[in-house]
């Protein structure tokens, strides 16, 4: 397998990137946005475990970066999906690919409430990512509010992305339900996800 690996000619990483781009092209959209919500909860599951109470100030800034860094990336996260650009996986592209197939008036109306209301949710989070993540603004940061809805937002991340996929999704990272974790939701509890077939 390595001396096949030495002698693979210059042409392969063109080839191997095709390969990559075929296996992710294969993969749902809505399984691919699956992957992007348990992302998400395992960075705020990682973030609530983040303490400063240490004696050694240094352990203390390095938890208080990583608690940023987190907190950014969660942001990029939940601004991602509220996104219209077609180059993101975001709610509007995932649900304009599954409105291709049969869906009924029903779904596609309680959908379109649902991520309205996300957008509406998701106003703050996107002034920080603008401001302080992005740096799209010259004004400094005392403007923005604190991002406290940021659970509230990815329960209802968690909940569109259950009404797209058509079904209670599990988010597991090795033996830690996130969420249960994360939501305080039952493992057992049965999903309410609308039924996207008929007319």
């Amino acid at each position: 397998m390595i001396r096949n690996l030495t002698t693979m000619s210059a042409k392969t990483p063109n080839r191997l990137k095709r390969v990559l781009h075929m296996m992710h092209e294969s993969v749902p959209v809505e399984r691919r946005l699956c992957v992007e919500v348990l992302e998400i909860l395992w960075s705020y599951y990682l973030l609530k475990q983040q303490t400063c109470d240490s004696d050694i100030s240094f352990e203390n800034m390095k938890a208080m970066k990583f608690v940023q860094l987190l907190g950014n990336d969660i942001i990029l996260g939940l601004c991602k999906f509220r996104d219209k650009d077609s180059r993101s996986l975001s709610f509007d592209q995932v649900f304009k690919e599954l409105r291709k197939r049969a869906a009924s008036k029903g779904y596609v109306k309680d959908i379109e409430t649902k991520m309205a209301e996300y957008r509406r949710l998701t106003l703050n989070l996107q002034s920080h990512r603008d401001t302080y993540i992005a740096h799209l603004s010259k004004r400094d940061h005392a403007h923005l509010n604190p991002p406290t809805e940021m659970l509230a937002t990815i329960r209802m991340a968690v909940q569109i992305t259950d009404a797209l996929v058509g079904s209670r999704n599990s988010y597991k990272v090795l033996d830690v339900d996130l969420r249960a974790e994360v939501l305080g939701e039952n493992a057992a509890e049965p999903g309410a996800a609308p039924d996207r077939g008929g007319k």
